[in-house]
């Protein structure tokens, strides 16, 4: 019988509390926990809520959570991608992904992604000012 609260785990998975059931996760909620500095908390609600129900905005905050951190930048790769696959105009989700790039030394990929950004929103000044540093740092 699967328990939330079993003590028992996988080996290599953090052990699951009580406190990990997040049953009435929500997006807004997951914020709150970043704000309020509890980002393990917020990551493990966020992965639930990408397993219930994925949609873009949870995938790009999953994302952001994991981006700095080398042993998650696989998975936030990942996260970002689907979200772009769910919302191709999404600029956070683009943003967040120049950003993975500019981490990888890859400031080609980097400007094709913020390109992307201009193709529908023309008059963002700062992905403009972005694709310019960029140039110029060559």
């Amino acid at each position: 019988m699967n328990n939330p609260t079993d003590q028992r785990h996988q080996p290599g998975q953090e052990p699951r509390t009580s406190q990990d059931d997040f049953s009435q996760a929500n997006l807004p909620l997951a914020k709150h926990l970043i704000d309020m500095g509890d980002l393990r908390k917020a990551r493990l609600m966020l992965e639930q809520l990408v397993e219930m129900e994925p949609d873009a905005e949870t995938l790009v905050t999953l994302a952001s959570l994991e981006i700095d951190n080398p042993k998650r930048q696989a998975s936030a790769l990942e996260h970002i991608k689907r979200a772009l696959e769910l919302s191709p105009q999404l600029t956070a989700g683009w943003m967040m992904l120049a950003n993975y790039w500019s981490l990888k030394g890859q400031p080609d990929k980097q400007k094709r992604c913020l390109e992307k950004i201009l193709a529908y929103d023309k008059n963002n000044r700062d992905v403009r000012d972005a694709i310019e540093l960029i140039v110029i740092k060559r």
